[in-house]
């Protein structure tokens, strides 16, 4: 008998928590639902489309391989125009994770963040 094993998901390295975790429509004819972005979806964003990197350096800034910065990326993207154009509460999640300063935190945000949790 053959027992399959996945391989143990790798850490993704993450430059910041991010700032504000909590996006969406208000008001009474709003959407209910919510759609989760995690923390790796978020970074991929913040590195592609508000660092300018390709997806190379953002890959390796993640301690990812690039087709897997890719399926990330296009994840995300997808996640954020269906919250976007369906009026859908977008909440980012923080889990843990790794920091290239040091594991699980980012030293510029991190307290402060944190207290909101």
């Amino acid at each position: 008998m053959v027992i399959n094993i996945p391989r143990p998901r790798k850490r993704r390295r993450i430059g910041c928590r991010p700032q504000f975790q909590n996006f969406g429509p208000h008001g009474p004819n709003c959407n209910k639902e919510i759609i989760n972005l995690k923390i790796e979806e978020y970074e991929s964003i913040r590195l592609m489309d508000l660092k300018n990197l390709d997806q190379s350096a953002c890959a390796e800034l993640m301690g990812i391989g690039r087709s897997t910065f890719q399926r990330i990326y296009k994840e995300a993207r997808g996640k954020i125009a269906d919250s976007i154009v369906n009026g859908k509460r977008l909440i980012i999640e923080t889990e843990d994770f790794d920091h290239p300063g040091g594991k699980g935190h980012c030293h510029r945000h991190f307290q402060d963040n944190n207290q909101d949790n």
